[in-house]
Parts: structure tokens; sequence; C-alpha cells
């Protein structure tokens, strides 16, 4: 585009030259393609200022997009042309995909490796369900996080109604009577579990999704990178596909795991958007939004004072904003201070689906709002304004309940961190930058993606992107700047000095030494199965069993008096010979005390909600404050001592409460759900049941020890029935696992047997279990 010393966004705005601003755009458009921010900028402003002029040009815009699935009605012989390419796509891939998804397709189905870039919301997820729908093998699917796993299940439960097919978060071999093949959708931890079965499985395709993990310095960046290895050694004639967003050298991808470009592996970066965007800063001090242009040599050197508010507009015209904030800030409550002006702007909730979430979600987290000045959440009281936090330690379950419940519209804002920058499908209007990470570039663009998300509406999609004053020039820079990801694994990668046990996972991965039936290295398998850990074993279970062989409920009462205290003992020093025999810091040990209190409800069947519930009478000295009637007294009661959730090993943390100083009576429901979810999924679950189930199985391998067997299934599973266990194989959660057992008669690897109760269950409870429902597997 040409340089001009016009402002672009007041002549739109007062009407002036619009024919030539158009005209600039598509010319840019049938040149290039949808590639240039300004040209979108420009397409935007013309909608949101003239709406009648652009209404006549819509069809064109779309057509010359190549947003074929939108259907758009060709009006120029320019857009006859388009269109026709359309139909050619149309003809030869079997949908209306875009000219970007058609090209993406073609490239998966002849390479045998493929990374590519393309920004979000140009539909690369169609693409990937087309090609899992039609697979005739097992597929696998890597994303970076839980939340995504959730994404992916649902929208693939969406597209495959067979139930010849398994979907299935964990490596399982289930269902086999019926299943003809499995699709799987996994983290990277959890794709570790492919390995155990390799021989057991047909995998034609993995997926890597949001590819840029593999840059992250972190463990998770490394388990990543080992987990592609070993896809490559293990499944050696599996394609394999990376997918990025905004990241200009895909082809490094390929360079970190030495595979060479040729005519069987290639890389591509696609610039292409399907949406258009304008961008406003926020004077807060005054309250003014401004527009700007992202290229002030194009668009404008001055921001225009804009004649309303964005963010109050969206709401009342009931639209969603997402707001982009720090944890700290939803901790603290900052945040409902700082925008209480459109808090106010939320009104009760009547609509009955949108009830039935929150009714969901209250029942799943235990609270019990109302009267009872007991397990309050104020998660749940802002939902029912449509308000909704979302952040990495709200339950995965609860999650998404909270992106269905915003998914189907209830949403007016969401308070989010993070959690939501990599490929949620949780579309905004507006996009609020609270927060600026001007050091996370990729988080932001990604962030900044949900705003205007595509539609298959007939229309030119526009969504707006807000950002505070004193960041304008630094969103500006960050915009144009592009992304590049590292040539190098951290596998290949020589004294990082993150920690210890980094250094000797990365080492037992590239040495071909780790043990894939206990998830860890064969030195720390090895260590594990010393005398010394098997004496200490030998008097834990004698602790923890009486002599018919039954768990001991340990009182968590007067502990002096009861063998809770040798108990975690035994579990301390059980740690400290993994850790090769240091000694723990204090910090340590209390974080360890709440993991092993946590692993020993889950022994005896405990739900999140109930273990929840028991964090909270401790910490909010519930039995104390309901026994006495002296309002003062108990006033002036503190909260006990709680240790918060923190990584360990690490001998740096210091020892403080979670709850600080704060009175007991005004102890937080929602701080201790987001504390225990943390220790159940962050701790417990990725790291010391490992740990102690290799303890525990190996001790029985060498003694015979029924007890240790039953213990090490406990740590795993959180039970020892083998039904339990088959059901939580089959997808099912503890909470489950309460109505539905009484409608199974039977259940292994080959199939669930349902009995006539299964009629009796909710349509909800149902859906979780018609997959593996057949008319001949019932009784």
């Amino acid at each position: 585009m040409t340089v001009t010393k016009k402002n672009v966004i007041a002549e739109i705005r007062n009407g002036t030259n619009l024919d030539e601003h158009l005209s600039v755009a598509k010319e840019s458009l049938f040149k290039e393609g949808s590639v240039d921010t300004t040209v979108l900028e420009i397409l935007s402003y013309l909608k949101i200022f003239q709406p009648t002029y652009f209404a006549t040009h819509e069809n064109d815009v779309i057509e010359m997009m190549g947003l074929y699935f939108k259907h758009p009605t060709p009006s120029s012989f320019v857009s006859l042309i388009f269109a026709n390419y359309g139909e050619y796509i149309k003809e030869t891939y079997g949908t209306n995909f875009t000219p970007v998804q058609a090209d993406i397709l073609k490239k998966i189905r002849t390479m045998h490796t493929f990374s590519f870039s393309a920004p979000t919301s140009t539909g690369k997820s169609f693409v990937f369900r087309e090609l899992i729908k039609n697979a005739d093998y097992d597929v696998v699917v890597v994303v970076p996080s839980r939340a995504l796993i959730n994404e992916y299940y649902d929208r693939v439960h969406e597209i495959i109604d067979s139930k010849n097919v398994n979907i299935l978060t964990f490596v399982e071999i289930i269902n086999t009577k019926h299943a003809k093949r499995n699709i799987f959708i996994l983290t990277p931890e959890r794709a570790r579990e492919l390995f155990k079965q390799k021989d057991r499985l047909n995998i034609g395709f993995v997926l890597f999704d949001e590819a840029q993990l593999s840059d992250e310095d972190s463990v998770r960046g490394l388990y990543f990178d080992s987990i592609v290895r070993r896809v490559q050694r293990s499944f050696p004639s599996a394609k394999c596909v990376f997918a990025h967003p905004f990241i200009a050298n895909p082809e490094a991808q390929l360079k970190k795991n030495h595979v060479d470009i040729d005519e069987n592996a290639d890389a591509l970066y696609y610039e292409q958007k399907n949406v258009g965007q304008i961008f406003y800063t926020h004077d807060k001090s005054r309250g003014e939004f401004y527009h700007f242009g992202i290229d002030k040599a194009l668009i404008g050197e001055q921001k225009i004072k804009a004649n309303f508010d964005p963010v109050a507009k969206a709401i009342k015209e009931g639209g969603s904003v997402l707001i982009f904030v720090s944890k700290a800030h939803i901790y603290n409550d900052q945040i409902f201070e700082d925008f209480k002006n459109y808090i106010d702007l939320c009104s009760e909730i009547t609509n009955p689906a949108a009830l039935e979430f929150i009714a969901q979600l209250q029942d799943y987290v235990g609270a019990t709002n109302g009267k009872n000045t007991n397990y309050v959440s104020k998660i749940l009281e802002r939902l029912k304004r449509g308000i909704v936090i979302h952040h990495g330690s709200i339950p995965l379950r609860a999650r998404l309940i909270l992106e269905h419940f915003t998914q189907q519209g209830f949403c007016r804002i969401c308070f989010a961190t993070s959690t939501l920058e990599q490929g949620i499908n949780m579309p905004f209007d507006v996009v609020y930058l609270d927060r600026f990470l001007a050091s996370s570039p990729l988080s932001i663009k990604n962030l900044i993606g949900r705003a205007g998300r595509s539609t298959s509406h007939s229309i030119f999609d526009v969504g707006a992107v807000v950002i505070k004053q004193p960041n304008m020039s630094k969103f500006r820079i960050l915009i144009k700047t592009p992304e590049k990801i590292d040539e190098q694994s951290h596998l290949d990668k020589e004294d990082e000095k993150l920690d210890e046990k980094y250094e000797e996972y990365k080492e037992a991965i590239k040495t071909d030494q780790f043990n894939d039936e206990y998830n860890l290295t064969n030195a720390d398998v090895q260590k594990l199965a010393s005398d010394e850990i098997s004496y200490t074993v030998a008097t834990l279970l004698d602790l923890m069993f009486d002599n018919n062989g039954f768990p001991i409920y340990p009182k968590w009462e007067q502990e002096e008096n009861n063998a809770r205290k040798a108990i975690y003992g035994d579990f301390h020093s059980l740690y400290r010979q993994y850790l090769g025999g240091r000694e723990l810091t204090i910090a340590e040990k209390n974080i360890l005390n709440q993991a092993i209190k946590i692993m020993m409800w889950r022994v005896f069947k405990k739900t999140f909600k109930l273990i929840c519930q028991y964090r909270y009478d401790y910490a909010s000295r519930k039995k104390e404050r309901t026994s006495s009637e002296n309002a003062e007294e108990i006033s002036k009661l503190k909260a006990n001592f709680l240790r918060g959730y923190a990584d360990i090993p690490d001998k740096s943390l210091q020892n403080f409460s979670l709850l600080g100083n704060t009175p007991a009576e005004l102890v937080d429901y929602d701080l201790i759900i987001y504390d225990t979810y943390d220790y159940l999924d962050k701790l417990i679950g990725f790291k010391l049941s490992d740990i102690y189930y290799a303890i525990f199985h190996q001790y029985y391998q060498s003694s015979q020890d029924e007890r240790a067997l039953r213990l090490a299934k406990y740590i795993r599973f959180g039970t020892d029935t083998e039904s339990e266990i088959w059901m939580l194989k089959y997808g099912l959660t503890f909470e489950d696992i309460e109505w539905a057992s009484s409608c199974i008669d039977s259940i292994d690897e080959k199939e669930i047997v349902f009995n006539d109760k299964y009629y009796e269950l909710t349509e909800e409870q149902r859906a979780l279990l018609e997959r593996f429902h057949h008319q001949n597997n019932s009784v």
C-alpha cells in the first residue's frame, strides 16, 4: 500500500474518499490475499462507520478473501473468478474449504511430515477434524493443555457418531469388542503412555497442535520434544503434522527434529486472516477511548477519539468481552473493583439453560451458596450475571462447564489469564488487554485472535482489541514483529542448568534409558527398589492396613496420638530417597504433607468437592465457629495454617500460609478449590503418583505383598476395585462412578455390559456412556 499523510480512520468515519479506500483494500486482496493487517483494518472501519455503503460490497470482500464456507453471492466479475476457484475446491475436496485450508489438506495428504503456521481463526482445526473423521487408523492429537483436550474432545465428538471409534483423552485399550480404531487426544505428559501400548496400536497420523510448546524453557518443552523423537522411533510410518499460530519459521520444527525438507517433508507459513480487527487505546484516567491504526504511515499518525465506549457497547448489545488479567488480581479481587462499571451493566441471568450450567458447577465444586455461610463460591455468584472467571487453577471439569456457558452466548465478561491463549474456541466481540506481556508477544497475538472469531454467516466478521494507552507504541511494534521459534531442541542443548531432575530426564531420553511402565528414568526406577526403600514400605503398609487387610482411615485430629504422623514420616522418607537422600526444607515438608493428606482422602474415595470441603473446614476452623455462639470471639479467630501448592522439589521455597492473616470466617472457598486442584493436578497427578506407584508396585513384585499392590492402585487410580478402575479407563470420574455403577453389570477391556437401569439415567448421564452402549451389550 502507498504511504499516506491522511488519517484514514477519520476519513472513513466522516464518509470521505470511501471509494478510494475500498479500492485500495480490494486491490490488495486481489493481489496478495487477506494477509495485510492494515487492509483488514480499513475494511473493518468501512463496515463499522459506513455499514450501508459497505453492505453493497461485502459479498465481494468475502469472496476475495476465499471464505467460501460463508456462501457469498458473487456480485462482480472479479468475485466471480474467486467463486469459480471456490467451486473447484469444493469439487476436489468435497467441502467449502478456504484456499488456505485446501492447501493445508493437500500438504498433509502428500507429505510424511508437514509443519505450518497460520493465524488464529483460519480454520485449521476444521481441516484436522476432517482428517480425523475420515481416517481408518489410530490418530493421536497432542495439545499443550488439558483445557485444549476438552475443546478437541467436544469437537471430535460432534463429528464422529460411530460407536466403532473410541475417542479417548488417556491412552487405554478399551471397548475392543466394538471399537475398530482409536482417537487419542493427549497432552505431552499423557502421550508418554502411547509407548507402553505401541504393539497394540495402528497409529497413522500424529498431530502436534500448538507446537510452539516445544520452545518453552521448561520441563514441558522438553517433554514435548521427547514425544516427537519417540514417535519418530516407535511409529515410523505415522504422518507427523506440526501446527503453530503466528510463527514465521515453521521449518524450525523440522530442523530441531532432524527432518530434512524434501519430497516427503515441507513447511509453510500462511499469513491469511479470516476476520478484520480494529484497535482502541484506553485512557483510564479520562475514561476515554481512541481509535488507532497499527501502521501509522498507512492509517495516520494521530489516534482518533472514539464516540463510544467499545466495552460498554458490546455488553449492552448482548455481546461478550474478554478481559486479560493476572491471576493475582483475580485472587485478590482487584479486577472486580477496576471493572465495576462494566460488571454493573451485567444483569441477572434467567435463561434455564444457563441456570443449568450454574447448577452443574455448584454441584461439582460443592458450593452451598445461600443462607449457609460456609462453602460460598464467588465464582458462582458472578456467573449468575454472566461473569466468567477462567484460569489454570480452576478444575478442568469446571472449566469445561464455563466454556460451554460462554460458547452458548451466556457470558458477558470473561476475566481470564493466559489459559485462553491457546486454541480454545471461546470467541468474543472485544478483547481488552488489562495486562500487557511485551516479553510474550506470541501470547498477546494469540489472545487478540479471540476478538471477532470467524462465523459461518455471510458477513465480514470484525472484532475489537483494546489496550491501555501507555502500551500503544509497544503494541504496534509487537504486532509487526515476526515470531520465530528456536531451531535447536532442548534435547540437544547443553548446560541449560534448569534443575538436576530435568537434566537426568533429558539424558535418559537421549540415551533411551526411560522406563515406560513407570514414567521414570531407569536410574530412578532402580533407586526406588533399594533395600532401604523396601524396609520403609514394609513399615508403612503395617501402619496403613489392619490385620484383615483393610486400609485404616487415619484420624485427622489429635495427630500426636495416632498413626498419621508416622505415615507422613514414611512417605517423607520415601520421597527423600527418591531425591537421593537430601533433607526436605520446612516448606517442602508442609507441601508434601498437604499432598499426602489429599492422596489419603482419595484412597477413601472422597470426591473432589468433599476434599475441598474438608480443607475448608480445617482452614476456616468451622467446628470452632459453629460450636460458639459468641460472635465477637468468632470474628477474632484467624484461619489455620494451610500451605498452598508449589512445585517441589525446590529448596528455595519459603514457608507461608495460603491464607495469610485472614479471619477464619472469611476464608475464601474458591481459593481452597483452586489450591486443591493444583495439588491434585500439578503435584500428585504429574509427579508424586508416578514416584509412589513405582515404589509400591516394585515392592509388590519382589514381596508379593498384596497390600503393596492395593496401595499402588490407590495411588495411581484412587481405588483398588477393578470395576472402578475400568470405569476410570473408560473416561468416567469418581463423581460419575457414584451414579454409573448401578447400571453396569460388568466391565472389562472388551466392553461395558449395562443393565436396565441405564435407561433410568438422565439425558446428561447417558451422554457420557452412550458411545459404549450397544443393543447387544445390555442384559
